[in-house]
């Protein structure tokens, strides 16, 4: 059993929480994953791919970007705290630019 923090338990542990008006943009795809730099930049992904999406309604996207900047931003902020905190910021923003 792995003694890391769901992705749902490390957001809600956020020092900033996410204002409430946004809440509902970013609710994780795999909430019960264990958290970690690469299931935070999933859910990034997740989001830019959903940008992505011709929808007919413009702001769907833009907040779908501000959602994949969220989980990039905690991606690189959880690879701080990676053993090696400089090859983990390689492997997001690596996954990032796939």
């Amino acid at each position: 059993m792995s003694s890391r923090p769901t992705v749902r338990e490390w957001l809600a542990a956020r020092d900033a929480p996410v204002p409430l008006g946004f809440q509902a943009w970013m609710n994780p795809a795999h909430p019960d994953a264990p958290a970690s730099p690469t299931s935070l930049v999933a859910e990034a992904v997740s989001a830019l791919r959903r940008a992505e999406e011709p929808t007919g309604r413009p702001r769907q996207g833009a907040f779908d970007l501000l959602v994949a900047d969220g989980y990039a931003t905690w991606a690189c902020e959880a690879a701080l705290d990676e053993s090696d905190a400089v090859e983990a910021l390689r492997r997001v923003v690596d996954a990032l630019l796939e």
